[in-house]
């Protein structure tokens, strides 16, 4: 599932490239992605693209009268920036068309993305898990992170990924975060410190800037369509077996709901 590091790379390579351009064409080959109805979509011809904002999960493509459109991407959404006469990807669920020659191509494999289009701010609370949606924790200085999270007695891995408490960070991301903070994913909010909780604001900091920086550089490099997300830097994420960069130990792999957990059992002691 994309996160933080991935969509702001995502961001960053569409911006440019879509700000000031006018749509010329809409196409929906899967409707009913668009939750506003597909055709809706064809309203946005005639009108330009301007800046891309991301929330939590989200990326929002602000339109020249107000309006947003607004892309929750979920497991398998991937966006692909083309031709017009570029072979097409499989299970493309959505193509607009620009004035440049050039379409914005959207891809599911699991036909799980959501697609809104609203008139405008106001109305962000109208789109399904907006609505309960926290702070993007990039928004979050230390002392209102640590606020949040002595709030939470349960699991660490499961309160740092619940986007009600703060948006954005997902199953790989917080594998990184936990490990270069030094704390087990079971570990429960009641054991731990206010030290513990300000060391794990400096790794959700660390972690995400240079994985944008990373992945931005990769993307810039290669364009958007790869059907994995971009996970190569990764130091513990989908590494069970191999051995802990910090301390050489074996990284152990748990699965849990079709996610796994990965972790170094020295580095990260489940018990203090």
């Amino acid at each position: 599932m994309p996160e933080i590091p991935d969509l702001e790379a995502i961001r960053h390579y569409l911006m440019p490239r879509l700000e000031g351009r006018t749509v010329t064409t809409t196409f929906a080959p899967i409707p009913w992605l668009i939750r506003t109805g597909a055709e809706d979509l064809g309203s946005l011809q005639g009108h330009e693209f301007g800046e891309i904002h991301r929330l939590g999960k989200f990326l929002l493509f602000f339109v020249d009268d107000g309006r947003i459109l607004i892309v929750n991407p979920m497991l398998t959404g991937r966006f692909h920036w083309v031709e017009a006469g570029a072979k097409k990807p499989g299970m493309l669920g959505v193509v607009i068309g620009f004035d440049d020659g050039h379409e914005l191509r959207y891809s599911d494999q699991r036909r799980m993305g959501r697609w809104y289009l609203i008139a405008g701010p106001e109305e962000l609370k109208t789109v399904p898990q907006m609505e309960k949606l926290g702070p993007d924790v990039m928004t979050l200085d230390e002392d209102q992170f640590v606020a949040l999270m002595k709030k939470r007695r349960g699991q660490v891995k499961a309160s740092i990924t619940n986007q009600e408490v703060f948006a954005g960070i997902g199953n790989a991301y917080s594998d990184e975060i936990l490990w270069t903070a030094g704390i087990h994913p079971h570990r429960r909010g009641a054991t731990l410190a206010e030290e513990d909780w300000r060391r794990l604001f400096q790794a959700v900091r660390s972690v995400l800037e240079e994985s944008i920086g990373i992945v931005d550089e990769t993307v810039q490099g290669e364009g958007l369509g790869r059907k994995e997300e971009w996970r190569q830097h990764m130091k513990v994420h989908r590494r069970a077996g191999e051995p802990c960069p910090r301390c050489g130990s074996e990284i152990r792999g748990q699965t849990r709901g079709g996610s796994e957990t990965n972790y170094c059992v020295t580095c990260q002691p489940l018990f203090e």
